[in-house]
């Protein structure tokens, strides 16, 4: 049975704290990025589970994952440049089909002056969650949404972000980093760069981590980073460091 925009209606909690549940036609103003989740992730029942926090750049947010893979994508967003303020899990979309349906997309994010709702693909994608993709690509073209899907890093990828997003705050000096860079222009280790620059040893790996993070050295991202990693300097810097 096919979903029309006039089926869908879309919960959140408003910036009041307020619930709301309107239809699709007619959230195309609303904020959802600025907005809370809709539900506080918590651990299933009888199970040990997590709460994970992963830290956005924009205005000091605080985001809460509640997986592994979505928190791999909220790095991946981190990393992003082009990427505005975000949510996690505001909001929700329901409709009827035969029964009650539901699906809540993982992000919603400013960018470039749009509103982007962001999914994670599952590992292992059902027939259910195509036809949820289905209602979502519906609901997006009445509300004005972009919609994306993302696959969450695997294996070394995922392990030299991890170690890069934990340096991501790591600057006490920006000269330090003005002291890295100038000893990266030409291809060298980390631990050879962080030598000749002058710094301690753990804070300016973190440095060169933080450096690589922000796209201003580079490397083979197939190998494993670790000291021994070979760096080089962008050739435009890479973003703010």
């Amino acid at each position: 049975m096919p979903v029309y925009a006039r089926d869908i209606t879309v919960a959140f909690v408003d910036q009041f704290g307020r619930q709301r549940a309107l239809p699709v036609e007619r959230v195309d103003g609303i904020p959802f990025e600025e907005l809370p989740p809709l539900r506080t992730p918590v651990a299933y029942p009888g199970r040990t589970s997590f709460v994970t926090n992963a830290v956005a750049p924009v205005g000091g947010q605080t985001l809460v994952c509640s997986s592994l893979r979505e928190l791999a994508c909220s790095m991946l967003l981190d990393r992003d440049p082009q990427a505005g303020q975000r949510s996690v899990g505001p909001l929700e979309l329901r409709w009827q089909d035969g029964r009650p349906r539901w699906t809540r997309p993982a992000f919603v994010v400013r960018r470039a002056g749009c509103r982007e709702v962001v999914c994670v693909q599952p590992s292992e994608p059902t027939a259910q969650w195509r036809l949820e993709q289905e209602v979502l690509g519906v609901a997006a073209a009445s509300a004005g949404w972009r919609v994306r899907v993302m696959v969450p890093p695997q294996g070394v990828e995922l392990d030299n972000l991890t170690l890069m997003h934990a340096a991501r705050d790591a600057v006490d000096c920006p000269d330090h980093l003005e002291r890295l860079l100038a000893h990266t222009v030409r291809r060298r280790t980390i631990s050879s760069a962080v030598r000749a620059a002058g710094l301690s040893p753990l804070s300016g790996v973190d440095l060169a981590y933080h450096l690589l993070w922000k796209g201003a050295l580079l490397c083979d991202s197939r190998q494993l980073l670790t000291p021994s990693t070979t760096v080089w300097r962008a050739s435009r810097g890479g973003v703010r460091a």
